[in-house]
């Protein structure tokens, strides 16, 4: 089946009404082509298998309903009310936000494609560990002590060669052809039962745009910055970074400005629209979506499109050390924390 990795009724909200299909339709903005008219809300961010499941048949089908009725639903009894100025958002309006810009931010393809990052530098590290033989050494004895502590009866101690057959056969395992999509549906399932509090307990804010100047969507719409004391902003930081906000769009007039509660060093200035659409642009995959043809609009995408690659360009982990954190994990050592940049 295809899945929708941007809900249909969030689409709804950027679309017109096309007098020739008598449907609703979207402009699709996409790098190095002309703006496109004729997009429909219901197929335009919809994949072949974006949740599938190898082992689970039903699994694509469970996910979508769950999402519907868990995420979407509560959020869609208000959301084409957001843009008017008189909407004044409540504790209720805000808790069913936080899990819909929670679960929106993982169901891309752009967090998908993260995934099989994530996969390589585990990869890297476990064969990192197979060539350091000290480390193997206290891997060894540290699985030793661990069975015996077990009561289990041991007469010999563990030998290296049976750690390096272990960790050989998790590289096995991880060079499946599924581990990653294996793992992209742990990490939604994981975000499913996550309570974001920074995120609930911060500063909301809904922005707005005059109709000819429109904000537009992107097919990985919840997108966040820093901005510097030279007024420069650096997309893609991580939800608890100091300084961070975070964005989504709900409608040519109307975007979310969330503060989620971390520390902050400088005056939050309010965001352009233009930066917005910048961000928007920066994030996307492949498009983003509105409800009018604009060459402005298209100019201020064209030079950002797919700048911000989850996990490369934006929520970078690189400033870890994936070998250390892996060997403390098998140790047995709780990783030191590191926000994700």
């Amino acid at each position: 089946m295809k899945s929708h990795t941007v809900p249909r009724k969030l689409l709804e909200q950027f679309a017109y009404d096309d007098p020739v299909t008598r449907s609703k339709r979207l402009w699709r903005y996409q790098k190095g082509k002309p703006p496109y008219g004729r997009a429909a809300p219901r197929t335009a961010t919809r994949w072949a298998g974006h949740f599938a499941d190898p082992t689970h048949s039903t699994k694509e089908a469970e996910f979508e309903d769950r999402l519907k009725r868990e995420f979407e639903d509560p959020v869609n009894q208000f959301i084409d009310v957001i843009g008017y100025q008189t909407f004044a958002l409540t504790a209720t309006h805000v808790r069913s936000l936080t899990g819909y810009i929670t679960i929106l931010f993982n169901r891309t393809r752009a967090r998908r494609a993260a995934s099989d990052g994530q996969t390589d530098v585990e990869i890297e590290a476990l064969r990192a560990l197979l060539s350091d033989d000290q480390r193997l050494a206290q891997l060894a004895a540290k699985q030793t002590m661990n069975m015996i502590d077990s009561g289990y009866p041991l007469r010999r101690m563990v030998t290296t060669q049976e750690i390096v057959e272990g960790i050989e056969r998790t590289i096995a395992e991880h060079t499946n052809d599924d581990e990653a999509q294996r793992r992209y549906l742990q990490t939604m399932e994981t975000m499913m039962a996550f309570a974001d509090d920074k995120m609930l307990n911060g500063d909301w804010h809904i922005i707005h745009a005059e109709p000819d100047k429109p904000f537009v969507i992107g097919d990985a719409p919840v997108v966040t910055w820093e901005r510097t004391e030279n007024n420069i902003l650096v997309f893609g930081q991580g939800f608890a970074r100091p300084n961070v906000e975070a964005f989504l769009p709900v409608s040519p007039t109307a975007c979310l400005h969330v503060l989620p509660r971390v520390e902050r060093t400088r005056p939050v200035r309010m965001p352009a629209p233009e930066e917005v659409n910048m961000a928007q642009s920066a994030f996307a995959t492949e498009h983003c979506f509105t409800n009018l043809c604009s060459p402005e609009i298209d100019a201020i995408l064209q030079p950002q499109f797919g700048r911000v690659r989850l996990g490369i360009e934006g929520f970078s982990t690189r400033h870890i050390d994936s070998n250390k954190v892996l060997f403390d994990i098998l140790m047995g050592r709780p990783p030191q924390p590191g926000a994700s940049r």
